[in-house]
């Protein structure tokens, strides 16, 4: 029978280990630890065996009242788990500390990281003494986002908090800050070494070998000093009765070491402490309850006792010597040995201990035991336990790693398995169209499974993660296909498939430009993955939402949406782990590349070149780029931002390049309607009528979208050839099916080739009443590049219209974009009328009070308690006003503000 303290967390884990009364005393080591107390940080890092844990123990307990102890394990690497785990060791000193973090780690929506470490932080600099916290093991934590939270932590931390921390390794945090500032104690291998007279008194008090002076010296300089070579040394030693020659041949290398813990040290234990040794070396952490399970020995906690007894490298984990370890390297040592005496006990060994931790509720646990068991079955039963198959929180890492390990036919076997695995997949990969054929076969079995099973649910959860994947290919006509018969077999009900469905239909609305509909299935589509908890997802819609109100014109709250979907990765750090992060650990960007270059369409229609380019080097420096020519500005943005800032070159050279690789058709004829184009920008027409003379050939395009661009183009060589009657033929239908689309960007574009073309057949009052109702329209959104893209031709058409404009904040627009094709800032007052435009709309009262705040410097708590409104609406605000002012940061939002006059 199991005894576990707490389901969640063992509470040896928080046990300062017991020191042994012959504990060797290192007092200029525990005078530095002493020291910690004037500092935040104390670090030591230094390999296995160099006693990190045992100074650690001793200098804690002579403060134990004072100490929050912690050992770190590999499941520690969930960022939850984590934080769970170090809020309850703190809390074993301190229990009125982190009550209200806790609750918000355990809700059902976590707050973000940031978010709980701040009231935990808050809860510690409200005590009146001071606490050390003890990490031991640290090394065993990969997961970045626990280091930069803890990053965090160390950055924000009170005075009445210390923290120490134990590794093999220097933790992948920035050190040289602390260290800088001298705000750091380090203590290294070198520092851990035993001395000559160190080693002389280890040897003889805590081990009790005499060895001569000489000798003890000659051990002290082939093992360095290391404490687990040296106590390994003279286990052999002491039952030798020439130690002098042996202490000769003994040598400093790892592999010797574990020939000794194998040949000397367990050939000289009784056979019964042999077996009881071998049996339980595959356990990372034991009690007799465990032992006994696993070995079958009823005398398990006498043995254990007596192995304490003995030196074997038995760590008691608990003042109660229930729970122990052993010495890492002694254990694999043993490991190896049993591997090579009864290889085929090992399986059972692991079974025993896998059905002991289920037994308890331990399923991670259970599981790594149950896979080195031959009990495939049992692996399965318990792996399908531990998933949550109806919500996007799973552990996708840990589940890659073991599904991995499972044979295809216990996947194709189990349905709900092998999806999993192909989700796992996804989820720890960098998304691109490489990822359907990564997944393809786990996602073929799933289906088969389902289609098996008659499981219509099963199926259509298969064909939605299906048409996504497509997507991602860019083959959008097959991905709606998958989608829509998806939706056929998918209950009402459903959020969490339902969710790449809709996303996808509101895609192919927005193709077809029928803006009004996409925006309702992408809000339908974010709906569904805010409810099942998708970050991907919710970026994704989020977006794509920016994405219609773009095409429709609506330049500030296209904005919005696409510093909406950016902000989201921030305020959701708890779930970029899970969802975000590539199995080497880095974070995957792909769904950040569309808000991005979002961003960067809506700056440069405003004439932010700046700001163009930096957001759209952020989007172009990801993996590669898959949503260009779907999106309304497409690749022609990239050659009009290039020729706007006079790198005509740098973009042929581009679209030389993309002409090269391997694209999807309609790709291709995208970018040869871009060469087109810059060859007009160019004033080469004859290579423009040539594409005219092949594009009907090429790949219809998908979106209507990059249709009208080349009608646009089209419309321009006929202005261009003296054909302005030809130009308003082409333009009318688009004109009119824009205006039922309500697609406003569009109509813009083709009012304002309109009114040039009315300009070249000489009625000039049509074209300035044409241009007039350009005017008056872009003012609103702060158009500019759609006029300045035009030429001299538009300047020209542009100044003969100013002397008939009335409305004097209309006026101050015109002659705003005359001074941009000057290239020369406009006048105070033209840029005194731009504050009631964009990018700088009129910032609501409340959103100038809270600008007021930003100035100050006031946090979003801070302004929420100021204003007496809640820390989301607060957070609204900000995100509000960085949008209308085209900013990133608080910090460019208040420099633009001052610019402008807001402050």
């Amino acid at each position: 029978m199991c005894t576990i303290p707490e389901p969640q967390v063992l509470i040896t884990k928080f046990t300062i280990p017991p020191v042994r009364a012959s504990l060797l005393h290192r007092e200029h080591l525990i005078e530095r630890l002493n020291q910690s107390q004037q500092v935040p940080l104390v670090l030591l890092s230094a390999s296995a065996g160099f006693g990190k844990t045992t100074l650690l123990s001793a200098w804690a307990s002579q403060r134990a009242n004072s100490i929050a102890w912690l050992t770190l394990d590999e499941q520690d690497n969930d960022p939850t788990h984590f934080w769970i785990a170090v809020i309850a060791a703190l809390r074993t000193r301190l229990p009125q500390v982190g009550e209200a973090a806790f609750a918000l780690l355990h809700s059902l929506q976590p707050a973000a990281l940031t978010t709980v470490l701040t009231v935990l932080l808050n809860d510690l600099a409200a005590l009146s003494e001071g606490m050390t916290l003890i990490l031991d093991d640290y090394h065993v934590i990969e997961e970045p986002t626990i280091h930069s939270s803890f990053v965090f932590l160390l950055d924000h931390l009170p005075g009445t908090l210390h923290v120490v921390l134990s590794s093999r390794v220097d933790p992948p945090i920035v050190l040289s800050r602390w260290r800088a500032r001298g705000q750091m104690i380090e203590i290294r291998d070198n520092d851990l070494r035993l001395s000559e007279q160190e080693t002389a008194s280890f040897l003889r008090r805590t081990m009790g070998l005499h060895l001569e002076e000489e000798d003890a010296i000659k051990l002290w300089s082939r093992t360095e000093g290391w404490i687990a070579s040296l106590q390994l040394a003279a286990l052999s030693l002491s039952r030798n009765t020439d130690p002098s020659t042996s202490v000769k041949r003994f040598g400093g290398s790892h592999r010797f070491i574990l020939d000794y813990v194998q040949e000397e040290i367990l050939a000289r234990q009784p056979p019964a402490i042999q077996q009881f040794l071998l049996q339980t070396a595959m356990l990372s952490q034991m009690n007799a309850s465990l032992c006994q399970a696993v070995t079958g020995e009823q005398d398990s906690q006498e043995l254990l006792e007596a192995l304490e007894r003995a030196n074997l490298f038995l760590v008691p984990l608990d003042e109660e010597r229930q729970w122990y370890r052993f010495h890492h390297l002694f254990r694999e040592a043993l490991f190896s040995r049993l591997l090579a005496r009864q290889p085929r006990l090992v399986p059972l060994l692991h079974r025993r201990a896998a059905i002991w931790y289920e037994a308890c509720g331990l399923l991670r646990e259970a599981t790594p035991h149950a896979l080195e068991s031959e009990d495939e079955a049992l692996a399965a039963d318990l792996i399908e336990r531990f998933m949550d198959t109806e919500s996007w929180r799973n552990e996708y890492h840990t589940l890659r790693r073991w599904l991995a390990r499972l044979s295809r036919e216990m996947l194709q076997a189990r349905p709900g398995l092998s999806f999993m695995y192909a989700l796992a997949m996804v989820f720890t990969s960098r998304r691109g169209p490489q990822t359907l054929s990564l997944v393809e076969e786990p996602l073929r079995w799933a289906e088969q499974g389902y289609r098996t099973a008659n499981n219509q649910t099963g199926v259509g959860s298969v064909l939605s993660e299906r048409a996504l994947l497509i997507g991602f290919q860019g083959d959008y006509p097959r991905s709606i296909a998958y989608a829509r018969q998806a939706l056929s077999l998918l209950p009402k009900h459903d959020h969490q498939w339902r969710s790449h469905c809709l996303g996808l239909l509101g895609i192919e609305a927005f193709l077809a430009g029928q803006l009004a509909q996409a925006r309702q299935l992408f809000q339908q589509s974010l709906v569904c993955y805010e409810i099942s908890g998708s970050l991907p997802g919710m970026v994704a819609a989020i977006g794509l939402q920016g994405e219609v109100c773009f095409g429709q014109g609506e330049l500030r709250q296209a904005a919005h949406y696409y510093h909406q979907a950016l902000s989201l990765l921030d305020e959701r750090q708890e779930l970029i782990p899970l969802q975000l992060t590539v199995e080497a650990g880095t974070r995957d960007m792909f769904y950040e590349q569309r808000p991005l270059y979002g961003l960067a369409s809506v700056f440069y229609e405003q004439n932010h070149l700046t700001e163009a380019q930096r957001y759209l080097n952020e989007a172009l420096s990801r993996e590669q780029f898959m949503w260009l020519h779907i999106l309304t500005a497409g690749l022609l943005l990239q050659v009009r931002l290039r020729l706007a800032c006079g790198e005509e070159q740098q973009a042929r050279e581009h679209l030389s390049e993309l002409a090269v690789a391997k694209q999807r058709p309609e790709i291709y004829r995208e970018i040869h309607m871009c060469q087109a184009y810059l060859a007009f920008r160019a004033g080469d027409l004859v290579a423009v009528e040539q594409w005219t003379a092949s594009y009907a050939q090429e790949a219809e395009p998908l979106s209507q979208f990059r249709r009208e661009e080349e009608i646009l183009l089209l419309a321009r060589l006929r202005i261009a050839r003296h054909q302005p009657e030809i130009a308003l033929d082409l333009l009318a239908p688009w004109k009119q099916k824009a205006r039922s689309q309500a697609r406003k960007h569009s109509e813009l574009q083709i009012l304002a080739l309109e009114a040039l073309a009315y300009e070249a057949t000489g009625t000039h009052l049509q074209a300035r009443e044409v241009l007039l109702e350009v005017v008056t329209q872009a003012s609103r959104e702060g158009y500019q590049r759609l006029f300045l893209d035009e030429g001299k031709v538009m300047e020209s058409l542009l100044k003969s219209l100013l002397p008939h404009v009335r409305e004097q904040s209309l006026a101050f627009y015109v002659q705003t974009l005359l001074h941009a094709f000057d290239g020369t800032p406009a006048r105070s007052d033209a840029v005194l009328a731009m504050r009631t435009s964009s990018p700088f709309e009129s910032l609501t009262p409340q959103e100038q009070r809270v600008l007021r705040l930003l100035a100050e410097g006031a946090s979003n708590q801070q302004i929420a308690h100021q204003l007496v409104i809640s820390l989301a609406t607060a957070r609204k605000h900000v995100s509000n006003i960085l949008s209308k002012l085209g900013t990133e940061n608080r910090t460019q939002a208040v420099a633009r503000a001052r610019e402008y006059k807001l402050l």
